[in-house]
């Protein structure tokens, strides 16, 4: 199994991270209330509201597309990776996503 992950740089703000698919810790409603919870524009879930504003956001996004790696690594930099697990779950290599080649061909004939 492999398993793709994107790291965001410090610079990136947390509703951009957010945004582009990184789980957030903590957020508020634009329109000054605590949350979003009986907001006039939105009554779903309080973070889908269009005035949720994530202000903290985790840096790593897991389980993506190497495809969705590469567009990460081309709009904010960073870092990205795939982790080779074997059947019982335990990582056996780590390599790189970079923005030119095939990242799909192994160095190794190791059975998944």
């Amino acid at each position: 199994m492999r398993l793709n992950y994107y790291e965001f740089p410090e610079t990136v703000d947390a509703h951009t991270r957010y945004e582009n698919g990184a789980l957030h810790t903590e957020g508020h409603c634009q329109e000054g209330r605590d949350d979003c919870r009986g907001c006039t524009i939105f009554n779903g879930w309080w973070d889908e509201c269009p005035n949720f504003k994530a202000t903290q956001a985790e840096y790593l996004v897991g389980g993506i597309k190497v495809s969705e790696a590469k567009r990460l690594l081309k709009e904010f930099g960073g870092a990205a990776w795939t982790e080779h697990c074997e059947r019982d779950g335990g990582v056996f290599e780590v390599t790189d996503i970079t923005l030119k080649g095939n990242n799909s061909k192994f160095k190794y004939n190791h059975h998944l």
